[in-house]
């Protein structure tokens, strides 16, 4: 179920940054700010007044309400009772620009609250826009520790106590930043794109097993922090023994991938075992993840100098 959020928690949570103030009587409080991205029914939280592309907010810009006061009475009532099929549940008109009042009156009969903002038509609606696409966000917690490297959100997963803070300490040593540790919570604010960050208790804090709670602030500076990152990877820690050693993939050209709030993202498995570098291994993961982002596959780039060898094509380099 998509999140949504009602008029009158929207008014009291940004009325004074939007600059809110009702034109029309105070009704359809209880109406809800709704986001659809299915293709049948898609529409935005908010947009500029426009009875073809429609939205939760409508925004009645300069250019909007020229185009309203140019039209008759009767034109008038019509285009707003065509907009009121869609999923509007609130107009705000920008500075110096107001609905006529037969307008507010039709709107008011139909519990849809009209509102007028001293802000700009832009600004208005990028504000709105920004306020409404972190509040209707999608969400989900992760078990896990989410680190940037090398500029790319890293999301380390793996059995309790298999090693993951651990992991992202010796990752933090080298240089790399910490997001969230134990718990990240992820939200899909764009079509496109699932951002991660620490839930406010847990922020700068990394439970390391023999050493307890430790502040990585305190210990590393701000630098070793990022408030948030995009998702870009997941490295999945899995305890390596005789049952599972053979499942792991010897060229990495079977790219596995795991779904989170709809989006799909690259996961590979690192085989945990005595010895092994793991800081190393995912900076190396990391790496190679840069690489096939850039289109470089070298997996595939082997198999291709396999085939010349096979064919006699092929000639090793000095």
């Amino acid at each position: 179920m998509r999140p949504s959020l009602k008029i009158r928690e929207f008014l009291s949570r940004y009325q004074q940054k939007l600059k809110l103030n009702f034109t029309s009587r105070e009704v359809g409080l209880e109406r809800e700010i709704k986001l659809s991205r299915q293709a049948s029914n898609t529409f935005d939280a908010a947009d500029y007044f426009n009875v073809i592309r429609t939205s939760s907010i409508v925004v009645v810009g300069y250019q909007e309400s020229r185009y309203i006061q140019k039209l008759g009475t009767d034109e008038q009532e019509s285009l707003l009772k065509t907009l009121f099929h869609g999923p509007v549940c609130a107009i705000i008109c920008s500075q110096g620009n107001l609905l006529p009042d037969c307008l507010v009156e039709l709107c008011e009969d139909n519990e849809v609250p009209v509102l007028h903002s001293e802000l700009s038509d832009s600004e208005l609606l990028d504000n709105t826009r920004y306020l409404l696409s972190q509040a209707l966000a999608e969400n989900t917690n992760e078990h896990g520790v989410f680190i940037e490297v090398y500029s790319i959100g890293v999301f380390i997963t793996g059995k309790t106590a298999i090693g993951k803070s651990e992991l992202a300490l010796s990752l933090i040593s080298r240089g790399h930043r910490l997001i969230s540790d134990d718990v990240t919570l992820f939200s899909r604010s764009t079509p496109d794109m699932v951002e991660g960050r620490s839930p406010q208790l847990l922020t700068d804090f990394l439970e390391v097993r023999g050493l307890g709670v430790v502040n990585v602030r305190a210990m590393f500076g701000a630098n070793a922090l990022t408030r948030s990152m995009p998702l870009s990877l997941i490295v999945n820690m899995v305890e390596l023994d005789r049952g599972n050693k053979v499942e792991f993939d010897r060229l990495g050209n079977n790219l596995k991938m795991r779904t989170i709030l709809g989006l799909e993202f690259p996961e590979v498995s690192l085989p945990v075992a005595q010895g092994r570098n793991l800081a190393v291994l995912v900076e190396a993961a990391t790496r190679n993840h840069l690489l096939q982002i850039n289109g470089y596959n070298a997996a595939q780039d082997f198999i291709t100098r396999q085939k010349r060898a096979v064919s006699q094509d092929f000639e090793p380099s000095d």
